[in-house]
């Protein structure tokens, strides 16, 4: 078995490296033979990262080619095609959508200044609100930080001046959410449902808390495997019934999100203008050193579009999303070019996961430009 696995890792390897070179597929395709292998591989790969719960997806030229769970649900109770996965900043994904179709319809701006429909208290006394735009919240170029609860005071306050330089920031799409609820004059998870869930007719999701979803979700555990409850952290806090997130904690089914992925490959609701600025890279976010991994793609350039992250390939692109929190790691991606992409959401502690991500990453698209970062992150930790 081992040997077999080896043979078709090597396949796989030939098979993407000339995919790029003039071939219209980036990732293998999966024979039932092929299958059979995964199978056994993420098997083996729960075990060794010890990752309590793993969906799968493999996507080719635009639809689901094949897909898999593996893991527990939760105590005694097995992964299946209806296990809800928190995918955490792959939420933001769903929240750029609404947005982008809300300002197709021209509803909202990209480019008016928010302050006429949300201030935040914390930043009311601050003139730089009134600079915040919808274009920067989406570019990540706000100048807010990631949380308020990491600042000093756990005020929310600018770290950078509005529209200045590249800065992660969950809060900025929170506060998107808002200028949407305050513009829009409806509830921001109404707007997710009327703009993007009901017309793909995704009906395993869910942006806010609901206790009738909680059988159905993979228990977050930690190294010790503690559950500290749905929408719980270690620390003690747990989100409220109700409660809606923008930026994270989004639970989907594997099946939803690959629905939802494909339709924004070629999002119709979206001018070819507006969808050109999405796909192209507006803000370079980190930089990437390629040197450890001499036998992975390297990008010319990574960055944000508008909500999505965009790799440089060359004159391709692979686009797509991460996310990663306490107990869970998650990716999603899709090369522009073929339409061939992965979804891969690990339910493990981060650090269990990280490792994981790169073995996924390995057996199932060994030359994707993500290793690099995924690689250097497990090697921080290290």
């Amino acid at each position: 078995m081992r040997s077999l696995l080896v043979c078709s890792l090597l396949m796989s390897v030939t098979v993407s490296v000339h995919a790029r070179n003039g071939a219209t597929e980036d990732v293998e395709n999966i024979s039932s033979s092929r299958a059979l292998v995964l199978d056994d591989a993420f098997s083996s790969l729960l075990k060794k990262h010890k990752i309590n719960t793993a969906g799968i997806a493999v996507i080719k030229n635009g639809r689901v080619h094949w897909q898999n769970q593996y893991g527990n649900q939760s105590t005694g109770v097995p992964a299946s095609a209806h296990t809800l996965y928190n995918v955490a900043s792959i939420t933001k994904t769903v929240t750029t959508q609404t947005i982008l179709r809300l300002v197709a319809d021209g509803k909202l701006s990209l480019d008016e200044s928010i302050s006429a429909y949300w201030v935040d208290p914390d930043l009311k006394d601050d003139p730089n609100h009134q600079k915040l735009t919808a274009r920067m919240l989406l570019t990540h170029t706000s100048g807010l930080p990631n949380w308020r609860f990491l600042t000093e005071g756990f005020k929310l306050k600018f770290v950078n001046p509005p529209g200045t330089k590249f800065g992660y920031s969950g809060e900025g799409f929170q506060y998107l959410m808002r200028y949407a609820e305050g513009k829009m004059g409806r509830p921001f998870e109404d707007l997710v449902r009327t703009y993007v869930f009901d017309p793909l007719h995704m009906l395993d999701v869910s942006v806010s808390v609901r206790q009738k979803n909680f059988p159905r979700i993979a228990q977050s555990l930690d190294e010790n495997q503690k559950f500290y409850g749905y929408y719980c952290r270690p620390e003690g806090y747990c989100r409220e019934e109700g409660s809606v997130s923008a930026a994270g904690d989004m639970v989907i089914t594997v099946a939803d999100y690959a629905k939802f992925l494909i339709a924004a490959m070629d999002d119709t609701r979206l001018s070819s203008a507006l969808k050109q600025e999405r796909d192209n890279i507006q803000v370079t976010s980190y930089a990437i050193d390629c040197s450890q991994s001499p036998d992975v793609l390297c990008p010319s350039r990574l960055g944000y579009g508008l909500g999505w992250n965009v790799t440089q390939l060359g004159n391709d692109k692979l686009i797509g999303h991460a996310g990663s929190d306490w107990a869970s790691v998650t990716l999603a991606y899709y090369y522009q070019n073929s339409r061939d992409g992965l979804i891969i959401f690990l339910n493990a502690p981060n650090k269990a996961g990280l490792a994981g991500m790169v073995a996924a990453l390995e057996l199932l698209d060994p030359d994707s430009p993500k290793l690099h970062e995924y690689r250097a992150r497990v090697a921080r930790d290290n």
